[in-house]
């Protein structure tokens, strides 16, 4: 058979998703968040297992894996309320933060300081 089987495609793919897994856990743990962190894990687990199961030829691994992309693939594409997924960023895009911060008026900052 030629390089390109189904076999070394699919070694390749999931070779792919586990390079990609790994950069979103490292830009995750420099965040500090700790849920997408072990989404991260458990995703990665997986990912060895199905490219164990394609290595080795165990069906039931490579079943695994692609039962949890789909259930993975499909809890990414639920919309929230907006009807769109919603990227929360710390401290940006909420009108209505937690938190209130008092500053001065611009017009005190440009007055001159006499002696």
């Amino acid at each position: 058979m030629g390089c390109c089987s189904g076999r070394c495609t699919l070694i390749f793919l999931c070779t792919l998703q586990l390079v990609l897994a790994l950069e979103r856990q490292v830009f995750d743990f420099l965040g500090y968040q700790w849920a997408p962190i072990l989404a991260n894990f458990f995703h990665i687990i997986i990912v060895i297992l199905g490219l164990f199961g394609t290595i080795q030829y165990r069906p039931r691994y490579i079943v695994v894996h692609a039962a949890a992309l789909a259930a993975e693939s499909r809890s990414q594409k639920i919309p929230n309320r907006e009807g769109k997924r919603e990227v929360d960023f710390i401290g940006g895009f909420d009108p209505f933060p937690l938190y209130h911060v008092n500053e001065k008026p611009s017009h005190l900052l440009l007055k001159p300081m006499y002696l």
